[in-house]
Order: structure tokens, then C-alpha cells, then sequence
């Protein structure tokens, strides 16, 4: 997904702020739960991007949304965006954020495809290979089930992508009987 550099610099100076102000975990948290609110409620995010939608309209929403349970901090973004009429960053912002903490605290993040659901054992081997492949310890792994690779992985970790599945392997097969 493409951000705007709008929403990266947002990203940026909330970050150094709650660096600065030792909040940075409180508001990962915060952010963490606006990408799920905004992942499994996209019309909301619709609901932002909207210009036909009044910005008193949005800032309500966002408020009701957002209000309780959520840091001062994360408020202070909210009033900000609502401020500039840039609401509809806000699940840009979120998603950014996440990113950006997790490159600071060392964490690995990996999308790994397979033909079939796997095991706990399966996510173990998953892990270490991961681990051997970045050479870091603290990883995230997201699956993705998706029976048209046929069998085998595709592991993606930020550029690199490792593709180990029947249809990548059938796929080289062809293009070396092509040339």
C-alpha cells in the first residue's frame, strides 16, 4: 500500500514526540488499536476520505471512536488532524506507525503464504527459518492461506521474498523451456 509523505511525516514527528516524552510504548498501543478499528472497519477509513462528509461530521466520529481508553497523546494527533482537515490520514498514520515502531524495537515483520493451514509445529519450523533468514531473533509472522501456490511457502520479509512453492518452482521450469 502506498502512503502519502503527508501521513509519513506525521508519523514522524508524533514518533520523535513520544519518544521524547517516554509514551512511545503507550502510544504503539494506541496506535495498534486504530489499525485494528480501521482494518476491520474499512468504511470507516471510507468514511474519512469522504469529501462529501462535513469535518465537524468526521471529528465527532473520530472523537466518539477514539475518546475513551485511548492516551492524551493520541487525542493531540486526532485534534491536529481534525485541526488541518487531514482526518483522513488517520489510518494511514496508524498503519505507518506501527511500521516505524517495530523497526525501532528490532522486531522482524514476515508474511509467509502457504497452500494449507499449518500447524504449531509447522509456525515453529516457520520461525526459525525466518530467524536464519533475517539473522534476528524477535520476529512477527503473519500467515496468509492461499491454495493457488499448490504447496510449499513464499516467505516475504520487507523487500526479500523467498518463494519455495510448487507454482514458483513451476513457474522457473517454465521460463528456463521458453529460453
Amino acid at each position: 500500500m502506498k502512503h502519502s509523505k503527508a501521513a509519513k511525516r506525521y508519523v514522524k514527528a508524533v514518533f520523535e514526540l513520544a519518544r521524547s516524552q517516554n509514551q512511545l510504548d503507550s502510544l504503539a498501543k494506541d496506535m495498534q488499536a486504530a489499525a485494528q478499528i480501521f482494518n476491520e472497519h474499512p468504511e470507516l477509513g471510507k468514511f474519512l476520505a469522504n469529501p462529501m462528509v462535513a469535518q465537524t461530521a468526521k471529528t465527532a466520529a473520530v472523537k466518539k471512536i477514539f475518546g475513551k481508553g485511548f492516551s492524551p497523546l493520541f487525542g493531540r494527533l486526532i485534534d491536529l488532524l481534525a485541526g488541518r482537515k487531514r482526518l483522513e490520514l488517520l489510518p494511514d498514520v496508524a498503519e505507518l506507525f506501527n511500521q516505524h515502531y517495530k523497526k525501532y524495537q528490532g522486531i522482524v515483520e514476515a508474511e509467509v503464504t502457504v497452500a494449507v493451514p499449518v500447524d504449531e509445529k509447522m509456525k515453529e519450523v516457520f520461525a526459525r527459518k525466518v530467524k536464519e533468514i533475517s539473522g534476528k531473533d524477535n520476529i512477527e509472522l503473519h500467515f496468509h492461506v492461499n491454495p493457488e501456490i499448490i504447496g510449499g511457502y513464499i516467505i516475504q520479509i520487507d523487500d526479500l521474498r523467498v518463494d519455495d512453492s510448487v507454482r514458483g518452482k513451476l513457474r522457473k521450469i517454465k521460463q528456463k523451456l521458453n529460453v
